[in-house]
Formats: C-alpha cells, sequence, structure tokens
C-alpha cells in the first residue's frame, strides 16, 4: 500500500468532514455567438449549437455565465447567472435560437450588452468574454459608421474593459475576420485569441476557450486509463471522434458501455465529432477508454476535493519568466493542513501543441508557508508555438488536474554585438577628424545595436545596461536608455586587446503595460589589435539615471528596477574599492 494511503487517510477524512467555508468568488464568463448571414457560408450544418452544448455541459457548477447572439442586434440567449442544472437546462432549450439570419456584425453593441451589469473592478472573481465571430464590425451600409464603431471599439470600449479587469478571447471563425481588431481586444486584455479553420473545430476551440476562462477540474488521462477516486460524486468524459468511429469505455469491474448499451446512471450524448458521457456516482478505479485517442479528451470531474491555480499569461515572450502557482482545494477553500499537503506531489507539464512529442516536466515545489506549489521557468527553454500546459496534484490515491493554453513568442527586444577595430592610419572611421582631434581614439569598440517592436515595446520605457569585462576582470557599464531612433548604435571603447565577454539586462514595458526583462546569454568577443604603448585612461562610469529608475519603480516595475539597480550598485561599489586601492 503506498505511504500516502496509509498516512493521509486520516487527515483526508478530516478535511472532507470539516464544514464548508466560504471560497473565492468564481469566474463570471459572457460568450457572444455571431449569428450574421455570412454564417450559412462559414458554419452551414450550424456546429456553433453542439459547441456550446460542450461548454455547457462542461462549465464548472457554480460559476456565472450569460450567453447572447448577435448581428444587427444583441439578444439575449441564457442571461447571466449561477451554473446549475436549471441554468444549463434552460440554456440547452435556447440553443435552438442560434441561426444564421443576420444582416450585420455589431460587435460593438454586442460587448455593450454583455458587461453592462459589470461594474467596477472584479474582484476576486475573474471576468471573461468569449466572442464567436466570422466577420468585420459591419453595423450599417454606410461605411464611415463602420469606422467609427471600429474605432470605439479600440479606443473607450477597450479602455473600459481594462478598467473592468475583462479579459476577452475570440475565436476567428473565417479568413475574413478582422484579425487587428480581435488580436487588440485579446492581446491588451490578456485573453487567448484561436482561429478555427472550419466550422468542425469549433468543439474543440470553444474546449480551449472554456479552459482559459473557466477551467473545470480534471483527472488526467494516461494513454487509454484514467482513475477515479472515492471523493468523485460524478464526472463528464469528453471525447473527440473520427468520422465513423466508435467510442467504448470499460468500468473497473470489467463492464462495457457504449452510446447503445449504459446503465440509468449514464448520460450518454452523440454530437457531431464527439461524445460527451457522464456518469453519476461512478465505481471507485481504473477506467479504460476503449476509442479514438486524442490530446483534447478530458475527464472532468465533480467533488469536493478539487484543485486551483494562479492566473497564467495567455502569452510569454522568450525572455519572460512564467510563474506557476497550484493548490489543493477542499468545498473550493485552499487546504491548509500542512501536514498534508507534504504527502502530495505536483508538476506542470507543457507540450508543444504542433508536436506532442517537445514536452518539458516541470516539479512544483511545495510553499509551507503559503501552501501552495510552486515553480519559475524560463520561457528561453520553449521554442516558439502554442503549448498545453496540464497543473497536476497528485496524491497517489487521488490526481486533480487544470488545463491550460499559452502561446510563446521570439521576444520583441534584441540586441547585437560587434567588435570593432579601427584603423589607426585612418583619423576616423567616419571621416569626422573634428571628432579626433576632440578627444582620443580608441583602437577598438564594442557597438551595440538595439531594435525593438514599436507595436509591441513602448520605446519610452527602454531601461537597462550593457555589461564588458575584459581581461584581469576590468569592467565597463553602458546604460542603455529609451532609444531616440531604430535601430539605435551604442558604442563603448575598448582599449585592450583579449578575450571579452559581455552581458546586458534590459526593462521594458509592452504596449498593454506588462513588464518585459530582457537577459541574454552572455557572449565571448575577440579583440585582436596591438596594444598602445601609453593605455589611456578608462572613461568614467557613465552617470546613472535615478530619476528612470524612480519612473520605474512608481510605475510598478519594482523588480525589474530592483534588479537592475542592484547590479548597477554592485558595480559601483566595486570600482569605487578599486579606485582606492589604487591610490
Amino acid at each position: 500500500m503506498s505511504r500516502l494511503s496509509v498516512r493521509s487517510w486520516p487527515l483526508l477524512l478530516c478535511l472532507l468532514l470539516l464544514p464548508a467555508t466560504p471560497f473565492a468568488a468564481p469566474e463570471d464568463v459572457r460568450l457572444l455567438i455571431d449569428v450574421s448571414g455570412s454564417m450559412r457560408q462559414n458554419d452551414p450544418k450550424n456546429l456553433r449549437v453542439p459547441a456550446l452544448r460542450l461548454v455547457n455541459s462542461l462549465l464548472p457548477a457554480g460559476a456565472r455565465a450569460g450567453v447572447w447572439t448577435f448581428a444587427e442586434g444583441t439578444e439575449v440567449l441564457a442571461a447571466p447567472g449561477v451554473v446549475d442544472d436549471d441554468w444549463r437546462r434552460r440554456t440547452t432549450a435556447n440553443l435552438r435560437q442560434v441561426h444564421s439570419r443576420g444582416l450585420f456584425t455589431d460587435i460593438e453593441a454586442a460587448l455593450k450588452a454583455a458587461t453592462a451589469d459589470w461594474d467596477g473592478p472584479p474582484g476576486e472573481g475573474a471576468r471573461h468574454v468569449i466572442l464567436l465571430t466570422d466577420g468585420l464590425v459591419d453595423v450599417a451600409k454606410d461605411d464611415t459608421r463602420d469606422v467609427a464603431s471600429r474605432r470605439r471599439i479600440l479606443s473607450e470600449q477597450l479602455d473600459r474593459l481594462r478598467e473592468l479587469g475583462v479579459k476577452v478571447h475570440a475565436v476567428a471563425l473565417s479568413d475574413n475576420v478582422d484579425t487587428e481588431l480581435l488580436e487588440a481586444l485579446t492581446e491588451r486584455t490578456g485573453g487567448w485569441l484561436e482561429s478555427a479553420s472550419s466550422a468542425e473545430q469549433l468543439q474543440r476551440v470553444f474546449l480551449h476557450m472554456l479552459e482559459q476562462s473557466a477551467a473545470p477540474t480534471t483527472v488526467p488521462i494516461e494513454g487509454n486509463h484514467f482513475e477515479i477516486d472515492a471523493q468523485v460524486s460524478e464526472f463528464t468524459l469528453l471525447v473527440f471522434r473520427a468520422p465513423g468511429g466508435e467510442t467504448r469505455l470499460v468500468s473497473p469491474d470489467g463492464q462495457t458501455l457504449s452510446a447503445t448499451a449504459h446503465g440509468p446512471m449514464v448520460q450518454w450524448r452523440g454530437e457531431p465529432g464527439y461524445d460527451l458521457v457522464t456518469i453519476e456516482r461512478p465505481a471507485p478505479g481504473r477506467w479504460t477508454l476503449d476509442g479514438g485517442l486524442d490530446p483534447d479528451n478530458r475527464v472532468a470531474v465533480v467533488t469536493d476535493l478539487g484543485i486551483d491555480a494562479a492566473p497564467v499569461p495567455a502569452a510569454l515572450h522568450s525572455g519572460d519568466t512564467l510563474r506557476l502557482e497550484a493548490w489543493i482545494t477542499d468545498h473550493g477553500a485552499p487546504v491548509a493542513r500542512t501536514d498534508f499537503l507534504k504527502l502530495l506531489s505536483a508538476k506542470a507539464i507543457l507540450t508543444l501543441a504542433d508536436d506532442p512529442t517537445r514536452r518539458i516536466d516541470q516539479p512544483l515545489a511545495l510553499d509551507p508557508a503559503r501552501n501552495r506549489f510552486t515553480a519559475e521557468i524560463k520561457a528561453n527553454a520553449f521554442a516558439a508555438g502554442v503549448y498545453d500546459l496540464s497543473l497536476l496534484i497528485d496524491g497517489e490515491t487521488f490526481k486533480r488536474q487544470l488545463q491550460r493554453r499559452l502561446r510563446v513568442t521570439p521576444t520583441p527586444l534584441t540586441l547585437d554585438y560587434q567588435a570593432r577595430v579601427l584603423d589607426p592610419a585612418s583619423p576616423s572611421e567616419n571621416g569626422d577628424a573634428a571628432a579626433e582631434d576632440a578627444a582620443p581614439r580608441p583602437p577598438a569598440l564594442l557597438r551595440v545595436v538595439l531594435n525593438l517592436e514599436r507595436d509591441q515595446v513602448a520605446p519610452e520605457s527602454l531601461f537597462g545596461y550593457v555589461r564588458l569585462e575584459g581581461p584581469g576582470g576590468a569592467q565597463s557599464l553602458l546604460e542603455i536608455a529609451a532609444p531616440t531612433s531604430l535601430p539605435m548604435l551604442y558604442e563603448l571603447p575598448v582599449t585592450q586587446p583579449g578575450s571579452y565577454r559581455v552581458g546586458a539586462r534590459l526593462a521594458a514595458r509592452t504596449v498593454n503595460g506588462s513588464s518585459i526583462l530582457l537577459e541574454p546569454p552572455d557572449e565571448t568577443l575577440e579583440f585582436a589589435f596591438t596594444a598602445p604603448v601609453e593605455e589611456p585612461p578608462a572613461p568614467p562610469p557613465g552617470a546613472f539615471s535615478w530619476l528612470v529608475f524612480a519612473l520605474y519603480v512608481l510605475g510598478g516595475n519594482l523588480l525589474l528596477a530592483a534588479a537592475l539597480g542592484l547590479t548597477w550598485w554592485l558595480f559601483k561599489r566595486a570600482a569605487a574599492k578599486q579606485a582606492a586601492a589604487e591610490a
């Protein structure tokens, strides 16, 4: 018997017998479904309906949700409310109202209607809008009105969404969508954008949208098996089927269940492309899935012993750090019994969506002061692309899992180093004789070329340094400030030949306010030239811009500024000691 099953069952029973305690406010999810006439072409089989049925079935009980359709106007399909059996039944009954007869595509009015009852910051409960559309902003035959509506979405409406703490997630169902608009809405609110090349992909895409907003607690599927423990009162199995495929499920006692042969405690619903199987009071033990294996298959569970996690950014740059936190819950409240938590293990699994063979397993360590499992992963360990993130807590007798998606992109901030040896026969490499008369000319230069993507990074926020370490440990620092043009060229004199190591730390803000810290690996450069007979005195380090540093602190970038400032202070202290020793 496992150590957990022997030692932790009394603790586990004590946890489950405790009275339910108040828990964090649930997620609030609003779905907006395009019913304009172009859907007749892009969704001729009206596969939006089974996709919505999937979301309706997997939304966690206790969450809040609402559904609207929109075209020239906006109509309530399911009024915002707490997700329970009654809400699900009403929503299912109203899904037949999803059509493709609308004349226009008024996204502005739809966003306004879905968020009308939200006011002020969200508090503990997160707010999400999931927008499905196949077209452009189209509010009238007059193009100027379309342009004005689009402008309002990207200005005052987007500002309001951010003030309300809303994450906008978008599903693009054709090549004719306004990609720039959807990217702005999702990126600037921290949401997720995904394209469905055909309506047949809608079910998968809506599953991903649900997991970005109100992810259900699941148990992992390993191969074609999954384990159900005694704390699970119900599970819902989502199985994606190939055309003509059949799903069968084998219970722990060997009974085979199918769409045509199952007991009264089983609800089996076959939809185009997937099966949804719900079993009440399932037998504990190993269940076997006899059917197509698919990375999007899920087993969502209803249980008092759950899992929760800190928000995960939808997008990372390759220089960012991914910070993960997960914890076990009892009746929705975090478990605070450290003696119990020490018997658990946790890990994060990141799998490249386009290549499941590329996978990173990262253990999560228990922080006993906060009763959370945590880890930090440098994003430069990842190839660019979309990743499936699984957060898993393993109690040996039970497992709980949450799924997320994130996108890793190349950093929008780059540095290029160049070792330049100057020609002593030439008065100046650029032909400026006056410059040569004004100051001694070094035999070589370190040239630093900085570039950034203006549509992603705010140039005025850039701040940092380049460090050059040469023979004998001599160091120089070059302050990097906001560039006046792009690409920006910086130069640092080199007076002695030899091997030099160059490194850098840069901080900036993205256009939507998040922080970027760029710390590329050190590089080694060779400077080959004849050393001068008399070494000119090294120029004093440039004055550090403490005003810029203070602005970073006041602007909310305390950690970034502290990291940069500490390094600069250590360098200055070392330089002072060296000067005192030489005096």
